[in-house]
């Protein structure tokens, strides 16, 4: 084992958080909680033989490292390869995004009047591909046919639909005519429940008797492991990059929970025009800022999984965090509502306009009563 060759795997991430971190396995599109000392001594075996580590660790933790190097390889996050192969044979892989739509998603909230040979062409110049459609209870179900008719034939990956519940409605039927739609979610149902799922996730129908609101709560259930999310949330925000909303009065916006309004879909002349819009860097404003430069986001080993529609808040050019606090409590590893959860400002936490504080003795503290040595 000492003297022989290993090399970490390049497609599996450590992401470091304060109390523990997340290995990312991008092709299982799978994750799991480890100790921060296994990211140490991954990032270690990085950059040095085994061997190397082994001797230059003291007898009372060689016992440790033992565990961890045992572990991962167990799990495949570290390869034995031959000695006379040199790890810089196993290159890192290339978090570079790069994405062939200028706009990826385009969440529209529907009226009657909607001009939908106008949003046709708005897709076609942008090479959007996903389109996200919002009803409101007095809208007539039906006309979702006239729309999906305009739209069905220009390539769409993905359609997803937010309706309210209306009754005689076979919501399948129209799964069955469009196989583009990805999922449609009906609120103000009268129960809780699928209607259809599919085995890839696709065409999935589920009713909920909860209201239409928009709700910064999250939930592993949310947390996708996937090759473009964790390319793309290296340096942007994984909500409000390359998005477009277009309100039910024709409003443009850059998501259905931004306050700035640049314009009105009415008023464009040319398809092409938007781009003006979506080009400027008051559109884009949101775009770049990514999780490593937010307050207590930076230090969550779900950052690079997590797509958060809070509205980040500069404090200096390069400092950034929100005003609204997450229900996930990296600090402490603790969901709101499990046992033992604590808010931030409980651990000794804080972060606002002033400035990011953290008392470590505090958080030392609670962990150790939460989780013992």
């Amino acid at each position: 084992m000492i003297n022989k060759n290993y090399c970490v795997t390049t497609t599996c991430f450590p992401i470091k958080g304060f109390l523990r971190t997340a290995i990312y396995d991008l092709p299982k599109a799978t994750y799991e909680f480890v100790p921060n000392a296994v990211h140490d001594f991954l990032r270690l075996l990085s950059q040095k033989s085994f061997s190397q580590i082994y001797r230059n660790t003291t007898e009372e933790n060689k016992t440790y490292l033992s565990e961890y190097f045992q572990y991962c390889l167990e799990k495949e996050y570290i390869l034995e390869i031959p000695n006379e192969i040199n790890k810089k044979h196993f290159p890192k892989l290339n978090l570079n995004f790069e994405f062939p739509s200028i706009i990826s998603n385009l969440v529209i909230r529907v009226n009657k009047d909607l001009d939908f040979e106008k949003i046709k062409d708005i897709l076609v110049s942008l090479k959007c591909f996903n389109i996200q459609l919002i009803t409101d209870s007095t809208f007539d179900i039906n006309k979702i046919e006239q729309y999906l008719d305009v739209i069905k034939d220009i390539g769409l990956h993905s359609i997803e639909l937010i309706v309210a519940y209306s009754p005689g409605i076979n919501y399948e039927l129209l799964t069955n005519k469009y196989k583009n739609i990805a999922f449609i979610f009906i609120y103000s149902a009268p129960v809780n429940k699928f209607i259809k799922r599919h085995v890839l996730g696709l065409q999935q129908i589920f009713t909920s008797k909860n209201k239409f609101e928009i709700t910064h709560i999250k939930s592993l259930d949310f947390f996708n492991v996937n090759i473009t999310l964790f390319t793309e949330s290296q340096l942007h925000n994984t909500y409000f990059n390359r998005k477009l909303f277009i309100g039910d009065k024709g409003e443009i916006k850059n998501s259905i929970e931004s306050p700035t309004e640049f314009g009105n879909i009415n008023n464009l002349k040319q398809p092409d025009d938007i781009l003006k819009i979506i080009n400027s860097i008051e559109f884009q404003k949101y775009w770049f800022i990514h999780k490593g430069i937010i307050d207590v986001c930076k230090q969550c080993e779900f950052r690079y999984m997590c797509v958060d529609n809070r509205i980040p808040l500069q404090r200096n050019e390069k400092e950034w965090y929100f005003d609204t606090e997450c229900n996930y409590n990296p600090y402490i590893a603790k969901w709101r509502g499990e046992k033992g959860y604590k808010t931030l400002s409980e651990c000794g936490v804080t972060s606002n306009q002033e400035g990011f504080k953290l008392n470590r003795k505090k958080i030392n503290t609670i962990n150790k009563e939460l989780w013992g040595d």
